[in-house]
């Protein structure tokens, strides 16, 4: 989900604490690396000045505090600063630019190229994001490799179990066509066209779904 909850400064440095959120910590000046804690692991913050961002329900390949750089282009650096600015302002850029940290950090912190089950797990899923007759349980069984096995493997490779993986894919996109204007009364387009673009054959049900991942019905989510 990535939600951004928090975006401010942080706060003076003082003993070891922890938390549920996953934290990035973005040091004003332009050479310091940037910190990535993950929730429920001790850290003890030494910046000066620095831009803290908390995420919640964060699904992403950490399992330790990281240190990491930040690109040439400063890319962490500008969407923490963007999102400092719209914090409190608008939860439709606040989503966006959760995905699109969580997106950098799993990039930057890709020392290896995924193994090759897990890579094709994921070829697999973000293909058939969008089709309603994929039953992802099948599609692991077919693997030549113990169904638990591959489980285990993909979560510790990408931070998600598969599933999870899938679902995540799913409310980003449900996120993103909602965000667009898509259901907006100029449109021909319907809940359940909606949902079918999401690879839900239920409408009632992505919506169900919908509701309990983002705490609001689409048409809510829609209008914020």
């Amino acid at each position: 989900m990535n939600k951004i909850v928090f975006v401010g400064e942080l706060e003076a440095a003082g003993g070891e604490k922890t938390d549920k959120y996953f934290k990035i910590a973005v040091p004003d000046d332009d050479g310091g690396e940037i910190v990535l804690v993950p929730p429920n692991v001790k850290y003890t913050f030494a910046f000066k000045s620095a831009t803290l961002i908390l995420l919640e329900q964060a699904l992403l390949p950490v399992k330790e505090v990281t240190l990491i750089p930040d690109d040439n282009l400063g890319s962490i650096r500008s969407a923490a600063s963007s999102a400092r600015e719209y914090f409190g302002k608008s939860q439709i850029v606040l989503s966006a630019l959760g995905n699109l940290l969580a997106a950098y950090v799993t990039a930057f912190t890709a020392r290896d190229k995924f193994s090759p089950v897990v890579a094709i797990v994921r070829e697999d899923i973000i293909k058939n994001v969008s089709n309603p007759t994929y039953y992802l349980d099948d599609a692991l069984k077919k693997l030549p490799l113990n169904y638990d096995y591959v489980r285990k493997l993909f979560k510790k490779e990408t931070g998600a179990t598969p599933h999870e993986f899938l679902l995540q894919q799913r409310m980003e996109l449900a996120a993103n066509l909602l965000h667009s204007g898509i259901t907006n009364r100029y449109s021909g387009y319907t809940v359940s066209q909606i949902a079918e673009a999401c690879g839900f054959s239920e409408p009632l049900y992505f919506s169900r779904v919908f509701k309990k991942y983002y705490g609001m019905a689409p048409s809510e989510y829609q209008s914020k």
